[in-house]
């Protein structure tokens, strides 16, 4: 089932992982993998990314979404907390340590101070709560934009970039 609805909204909303996204990324298109398993999450995000030029990918799991992120250079990955069989601890940490960092987003249902410091403990961006809020989705994913694309120009990471 879980495949049934990557397909689904990986066709006609979001866009199946591939290399071909770093076209996107050369052209100033801002790439977001989600690791989001509600529909109705999938559908809002897949909206508010067309609705904003942004290119959403779904992944099936962490490792496929840690794969994608340094083969396109992803900024921003949302996972939900709720994600079945994973530890959200280890994959945010996961996520956020990949040799092209990325902005993790942790999405959950529990959002509060001691959640976000743990999240940022961890390597983690930012804590959006559930149910998600279109205009705090696309405050937030344009605030990991530009954090991600000013520590990108930083040495320490442009070094990263080209090894």
């Amino acid at each position: 089932m879980w495949r049934a609805i990557h397909s689904l909204f990986s066709s006609t909303v979001g866009t199946k992982l591939s290399s071909n996204g770093a076209g996107a990324a050369a052209a100033g298109r801002v790439i977001i993998i989600g690791l989001v398993t509600d529909g109705h999450n999938r559908r809002l995000l897949a909206k508010l990314s067309s609705d904003n030029g942004w290119v959403m990918h779904f992944a099936d799991s962490w490792r496929e979404a840690q794969a994608a992120a340094a083969d396109l250079q992803v900024p921003v990955i949302l996972f939900d907390r709720d994600l079945p069989g994973v530890d959200w601890r280890e994959t945010v940490a996961g996520l956020a340590s990949s040799s092209s960092p990325a902005c993790v987003i942790l999405i959950s249902r529990a959002a509060d101070d001691y959640l976000w410091e743990e999240v940022i403990r961890r390597g983690g961006y930012e804590v959006l709560s559930k149910p998600l809020r279109p205009e705090e989705v696309v405050r937030v994913i344009r605030l990991a934009w530009s954090f991600w694309n000013s520590m990108m120009k930083m040495p320490a990471y442009s070094r990263k970039k080209s090894a």
